[in-house]
């Protein structure tokens, strides 16, 4: 029997930037291939969305699950529009679905009294986080907490340390979390663990050796 895999933040984007640079995987597909994971496994909780996501690549995630979930079956609501010129595949994300005339909220939380029993999916902060949530990312993350309804995590929940399994002020609880080619070092942490809920390991289309 084999140990579980467990990857360090920096190994894990290790792992992204040889997908890109040596093996040539555009990163816009490895989004995808994220995307379908997460959407596959938020069916299983569900029939109704609700995507919190965040300015980066996690959010970039959630935004390209809503069109594998079915747009109309989704409410989106952005913390925050994406920088093109340091998020470009999250931005790109979001230009696909304005362009379809989806809804998107940007900068305003959903009434959750207006979607309960709904999966609330996570899809505000990856791995990268190393500082504490203050303001509205922390008041994203609480509302999230507080929602009723199944909820899913996206790679990891949102506040967690992917190293540590520390809190940064506040960090979201999913009964599933969909994380990437291997768990996080800090999800195998107790404190990690109890965040986390049930994790699937979802590949990301790399050849397995």
């Amino acid at each position: 029997m084999t140990n579980e895999r467990v990857l360090s933040v920096a190994e894990a984007r290790a792992v992204d930037r040889d997908a890109a640079t040596r093996l040539g995987m555009p990163t816009m597909l490895l989004m995808e291939n994220a995307a379908r994971a997460v959407a596959v496994e938020a069916a299983r909780l569900g029939d109704r969305f609700v995507i919190l996501a965040g300015a980066g690549n996690n959010g970039g995630d959630g935004l390209a699950a809503a069109r594998h979930l079915g747009v109309g079956r989704c409410a989106i609501h952005l913390l925050a529009e994406p920088d093109a010129a340091r998020s470009p595949d999250a931005a790109l994300q979001l230009r696909i679905l304005r362009a379809a005339g989806v809804p998107i909220v940007v900068g305003q939380l959903p009434d959750p009294t207006a979607h309960r029993g709904a999966v609330w999916i996570d899809a505000l902060f990856g791995t990268g986080l190393d500082r504490e949530l203050t303001g509205a990312a922390r008041a994203w993350v609480e509302a999230f907490d507080r929602a009723e309804g199944p909820k899913l995590c996206v790679d990891i929940p949102s506040g967690l340390h992917g190293d540590t399994g520390a809190v940064l002020g506040a960090a979201c609880h999913g009964d599933v979390t969909v994380t990437f080619v291997a768990k996080k070092k800090g999800m195998v942490t107790p404190n990690g663990a109890r965040h986390c809920g049930r994790v699937f390991v979802a590949g990301l289309g790399l050849p397995e050796t």
